[in-house]
């Protein structure tokens, strides 16, 4: 009688809350070999172009993280809070379960303009990972009837 292949899942979370899923794999002679699936982007981060005053979200969703996620602003990491120490108009929205980690930006000025990275970092058996995306904020800002002005 030959052993049955198959495959089995496993979800675990460890103590931080951050969920581990293990495929293990059913192999000849009744031995098991496991594997980690690797923390990967569900959802990278775009370039956006806002107008002055406007808020911005920058989307970044994670499957499988296994890493804590920071955003980082032209090379300055930004941290893992969601509040952001020194950028009052900055906030990561954070939802561990789900995989996402955007970052919102409020009233949005000539400053924020940078180019803007998702950074997740390594883990047990997981590599790191980044993705960049451009912010550009333009001149104008719309005003209650939705028309443009200069400043």
């Amino acid at each position: 009688m030959s052993p049955k292949l198959g495959r089995l899942i496993v979800r675990m979370q460890n103590l931080l809350g951050i969920l581990l899923v293990l495929a293990s794999t059913t192999l000849n002679h009744g031995t098991v070999e496991a594997e980690v699936l690797q923390q990967a982007f569900r959802i990278s981060p775009n370039d956006v172009e806002a107008h002055i005053g406007e808020e911005v979200v920058m989307h970044c969703e994670v499957d499988h993280r296994a890493g804590m996620v920071q955003w980082a602003k032209d090379g300055f990491v930004l941290g893992f809070n969601n509040e952001i120490e020194g950028f009052p108009r900055f906030s990561l929205n954070q939802n561990h379960s789900s995989g996402i980690y955007n970052l919102r930006i409020t009233n949005a000025s000539y400053e924020d303009a940078a180019n803007y990275q998702c950074q997740v970092g390594p883990a047990k058996n997981n590599r790191p990972i980044r993705a960049g995306a451009k912010l550009t904020v333009l001149g104008s800002m719309k005003n209650r009837r939705g028309m443009y002005h200069r400043n």
